[in-house]
Parts: structure tokens; C-alpha cells; sequence
């Protein structure tokens, strides 16, 4: 109300005094000196920069929180350029984004003895013992690499996963980033901590549609499937096709498709289970 009455009385003094001295007639007619209106105009300023602030808080308010998991060796690749523009685009709208870069970030390690830094049984080596013991001991005892991708995921809304398509399924890099991250205990099994979360892929093939259509269909269900069993939906994956041999042209039509996803993501339709029984091998 203070702020109101400043603005409204601030504006009818300055209608009064537009034709003469501005201190000299406000300090007339009103009894307040022109430090007193600077004051005001001041205060309103920063109310007004107050409510701007506000609904631009607002409006970013509900937009999820995105990782982007990246596995490509070339920076110049379809893959990269589609990656970059997710970034893009996801900024643009207003989404907080972290990204992990595989390759860049060397995490090619498997899962071994090295994800920890002290083992709950040195003498016998049990993946998933080791990653239970290290989660109920809030995570305190994964290597540091780890522990960094275990706080981005947990941090996120959304985790996208951004690669190449090889041999029916995604990279070994990505592969056993999966298996040293969604670790058990924290993706899945006791205490695990990512229901609620959404998952998506993009992925890129030098494939047709009808040539990879029985293996393509296969990975898309064991990928919905481990999600799944994570309590994480998955929302229905971009497949470009073809990069390879398409022309300039189909290519860009391909980013302008993953911009437009990527611009309204959080309003991205889960994916749809099949019946698999059409596969034949």
C-alpha cells in the first residue's frame, strides 16, 4: 500500500509541475523537498523491478531440471550438433541444464574395485553388495567421479540421453555409465531415489526405419523396461535415421524436429509399450 500511494502521489505532483521548477513547485504546493521525491521514485523503481523479478521467477517456476548424458567422439558429428542444440534450446526456455560428456570426460572405466574408495568385503568383489553398502553410507564411499554424476542425477528432473546408435543399442561408454551410476541402492532396489523422475533418448543411425525396425523396437522396450523398473517413465524416444546418407537439407529438417521436442519437452508424451511378439530372430 506504501508502495501504491508513492506512485499514485508521485504522479499527480508531477502533472502539477510540469510547467515550472519541479523542486520549487513540489516544495510549494506539498511541503516535500526534492530529496524526498527522489526517495520516492527511487522506491518505486524498485518496486516495480520487484514485480518484474517475481513473474519472471513465476514463469521459469515449473520448468524441470535436465541432464543431458552425451556419448560422441566427434565434436563436429550429427550427434554433437543435435546435443548442442538441446542445450540451446533448453536455456532458451528457461530449464536449468547439466550435461556429462563421456567421452570428454574419459568415464570409460567399467565397473570395478576403483568406483570405491573402501570396500565393505576387500577379499571378494560383489558389484552390487559394494554399491548397496556404499549408498547406506550416503554415497561417502564412491570414487569422486561418481559421486559428482550420482548429485547431477539426483538433482534432476529429466535425464536425456544423447548418442550414437551402435551395434542394436547405445555406446559401451554410455552402457557403463548406466551400470556405475544407477547403481544399486540408488537407482533401483532398497532405498533407491529416482521414482519420479523421466527419462528420453535421442539417438542418430545410419539405418532406414525398415532396416532396424525388429532391433530398434527390441531396445527401445529393454530400455523403457530398466527405466521402468527404476520408477522413472520414459518419454518417446527421436530417432534420426539415415544421417549419414541424407542431404543437407533432411539433416537440418532433423534439428528443426529435435528443437521443436527439446523447446516443449515437459510436455513430452511417455512411451508406449508393444507387444514384442512380432520379432523374429
Amino acid at each position: 500500500q506504501i508502495f501504491v500511494f508513492f506512485f499514485f502521489s508521485s504522479r499527480r505532483r508531477h502533472t502539477r509541475c510540469r510547467e515550472v521548477s519541479w523542486a520549487r513547485r513540489c516544495v510549494q504546493e506539498t511541503g516535500i523537498n526534492a530529496e524526498y521525491m527522489g526517495y520516492q521514485d527511487i522506491m518505486r523503481s524498485i518496486f516495480f523491478a520487484c514485480i518484474l523479478f517475481a513473474l519472471f521467477a513465476c514463469s521459469f517456476a515449473d520448468k524441470s531440471k535436465v541432464l543431458i548424458v552425451f556419448a560422441h567422439q566427434e565434436p563436429k558429428s550429427f550427434v554433437s550438433s543435435m546435443r548442442n542444440l538441446i542445450f540451446q534450446t533448453l536455456v532458451m526456455k528457461g530449464h536449468q541444464v547439466k550435461t556429462t560428456n563421456l567421452v570428454q570426460q574419459k568415464m570409460i572405466l567399467p565397473l570395478d574395485k576403483t568406483d570405491f574408495t573402501e570396500l565393505y568385503d576387500p577379499s571378494y568383489f560383489r558389484p552390487a553388495v559394494e554399491q548397496l553398502m556404499a549408498n547406506k553410507k550416503n554415497r561417502t564411499t564412491f570414487s569422486q567421479e561418481l559421486r559428482l554424476e550420482h548429485d547431477k542425477v539426483e538433482w534432476s528432473d529429466l535425464v536425456l540421453f544423447v548418442f550414437p546408435y551402435y551395434c542394436a543399442y547405445m555406446p559401451g561408454i554410455m552402457k557403463g555409465w548406466l551400470e556405475r551410476v544407477f547403481s544399486y541402492g540408488f537407482a533401483y532396489g532398497e532405498g533407491h531415489s529416482l521414482k519420479g523422475k523421466k527419462a528420453m533418448l535421442f539417438y542418430s543411425t545410419g539405418a532406414t526405419p525398415e532396416q532396424i525396425a525388429p532391433i530398434e523396437k527390441a531396445f527401445r522396450e529393454s530400455m523403457n523396461g530398466l527405466f521402468y523398473y527404476m520408477g522413472m517413465p520414459m518419454l518417446q524416444p527421436f530417432t534420426a535415421y539415415g544421417v549419414s546418407w541424407k542431404t543437407n537439407e533432411e539433416r537440418k529438417a532433423y534439428l528443426a524436429e529435435v528443437e521443436r521436442i527439446a523447446g516443449d519437452i515437459d510436455n513430452r508424451k511417455p512411451f508406449t509399450p508393444q507387444s514384442l511378439s512380432l520379432i523374429h530372430i
